[in-house]
Parts: C-alpha cells; structure tokens; sequence
C-alpha cells in the first residue's frame, strides 16, 4: 500500500511539473500582456538611466506594451539590483544597471541581499562606455598631466565625486589613487547623476564619470573633460589622451550597463529581449544618439554577455583584495 501511495504521489508530482511547464510555455508565448518594468537601481541622469531610456523607447514599439522605468537608487545600486533579483521570473521585470551592482559588490559586501551569479541572468550589454575624467573649468589643470601634478602636490586637497561605494567610478578613482601614490578624498552620491552635478556645481573638484552623465555637461561647457580611463583611445572621444598616456602607465578601466533578467524568466522570453534589443542597438538613431552621450551600442549575445561579466568580477574581486576594501 505504502508503495502504491508514493507511485501516485511521484505520478502527481509529474503531472504537476507538466502543467507548470506548459502553462510557463503559454505565458512565454503570449508575453507580453500587461507593461512590463525596467528597475533601474540609480537616479535619473547617470549611465543606467541613459541607457535605459534609449532602449525602452524603441522597445515598447517592438513588444507592443507600455515599459515603465523605475528609478530606486541607493546603496551603489545594489537596492534596485536585489528588487529584481527577488522578482518573480515572468518577464515583467527587468534590470538595467552599470555592472557595478553585478561584477563588484559580490566581491566587496560581505552580507549582500542577493546572488548576483545564481539569482540573476545577463541578456545583453545596452551600452558600454569609458569613464572620462572630468574637472570644472575653474579648475587650473588643463590636462591630465597637471591635473596629476596637482593632486600630488596637493594631498587630501582635492575631492572627487563618485556615484556609490563600490560602483565602478568609486573603484576606477581609488586605482588610479594606488597608482600615482596621493590621496584624494572621495564623496559618495546615490548615482552618477548627482555625482557628476556636484562637479558641475564646483562642491568637488573630479570625477572620473561614466562618459553618458559626463559628456553633456562637457559639450555645454560645465565641465572640462581631460581623458578616457580606457586602454586605448574611445572611438567616440579620440581627442581625448588616456590616463596611461598621461602618466600612467598600465591604468585601464572602462565600462558596460547591461540587461539582465531574474534567473529562472522563462528563455525564449531571454531569447525575444536579446533579439529585440540587438536589433534596436544596430539602429542607426540609436547608434547617434549613444555616440553623442560618449558611448557605444551593446549587443553581445547573452552567452558572451555572461562570459563579460564573469571575467570582469574576476578582476575586480582582484582589485578590491588589492585595496583591502570590505564592507558590511
């Protein structure tokens, strides 16, 4: 008797699997229904929001329905980033963020509320970008040479704007303070939009910014723009030195906002955001309109994409060891 009653419990179990999976495969099929919510876990203004907008505006065309951003910012992202993780895997919720939250906070956090590498899954790069170095006009330096000259002169007289601790300006700046042996004081902002508007605002001297919050701010004039924190030149920005250029050498950081999903969202709605994405990214308007704001378009395949973001949580899990950075 025992045996028969566990045979029909595994037989239930079966069919219950079955009708799960077929009812994931209707949904999958008839998605999307109602508007679906890109989270983007910082304030408007910075790369991740950039990104976003540019993306969603041609993708509610593609996929017929409303898409809502949501902009939670806080603690470098990592709120936004944790909301989506906890989400439900039906497609209706996305995340567009700066790898920050993806590649650096697993290896800085010691109690973070979510697994990047189990609980989230990496579509596509929408963008990705060199972090530019950027001064106000007031400031003497006309290049990076005499900006690094002034900071060496002038330890702990020169405060520079970051977007969030752990994000990558927050990194990408104390690399370049262990390289050129001086301190420069950090000031943490909730994104990389109220970053770049304190130097703008002269509350702080620098910012090495994703170049989507920068560059307009250096077109009008706000700020002067000095170089690309990238290994070689930007295609976009090539009158602009790299900081190994000016000094010194090996420093390299550059950058990505990606897309990214709930782990468990059933592929083939994986496989219609990456398709309609890419498709949007080969855009020729979306193409100007990312160049404008520094950048260039993604559309790495989700299996390159998620070879990215492995090797780059690798290097910053290196880095951050070598600056013995921890935070609870």
């Amino acid at each position: 008797m025992q045996v028969r009653i566990a045979l029909v419990c595994v037989a239930m179990l079966g069919v219950q699997q079955a009708v799960a999976q077929t009812t994931a495969a209707g949904a999958a099929k008839s998605w999307p229904e109602r508007p679906v919510r890109i989270v983007v876990p910082f304030p408007p203004g910075g790369s991740s929001d950039f990104a976003a907008r540019i993306l969603s505006n041609h993708l509610q065309k593609a996929i017929r329905q409303t898409i809502v951003i949501d902009n939670r910012g806080g603690a470098g992202g990592n709120i936004g980033s944790e909301i989506v993780a906890k989400a439900a895997p039906d497609g209706y919720t996305f995340l567009i963020t700066a790898e920050g939250p993806i590649t650096i906070s697993p290896s800085l956090y010691q109690k973070l509320g979510y697994t990047p590498n189990r609980e989230l899954v990496a579509i596509t790069p929408v963008i990705t970008y060199s972090n530019v170095v950027v001064v106000h006009p007031s400031m003497r330096a006309a290049t990076m040479k005499d900006f690094l000259a002034f900071a060496k002169e002038n330890p702990r007289k020169v405060t520079y704007a970051h977007a969030g601790i752990g994000t990558n300006v927050h990194l990408a700046s104390e690399l370049l303070k262990l390289m050129i042996k001086t301190d420069i004081v950090g000031v943490s902002y909730k994104g990389g939009g109220p970053a770049v508007a304190s130097v703008v605002a002269n509350e702080t001297q620098v910012s090495l910014a994703t170049a989507p919050s920068a560059i307009p701010h250096v077109n009008n004039n706000r700020l002067r723009a000095l170089a690309v924190t990238t290994a070689k030149r930007s295609a976009v920005l090539p009158n602009l030195p790299t900081i190994a250029e000016s000094g010194v050498p090996g420093y390299a950081v550059e950058g990505s906002v990606l897309l990214l999903a709930p782990i468990k969202t059933p592929p083939q709605i994986i496989a219609r955001m990456y398709e309609e994405s890419a498709k949007i990214l080969r855009m020729p308007e979306v193409r100007d309109a990312v160049a404008v704001g520094g950048s260039e378009p993604g559309g790495a395949t989700p299996a390159e994409t998620q070879k990215l973001v492995r090797d780059e949580s690798a290097m910053w899990d290196k880095l951050i060891k070598t600056l013995g950075v921890k935070l609870d």
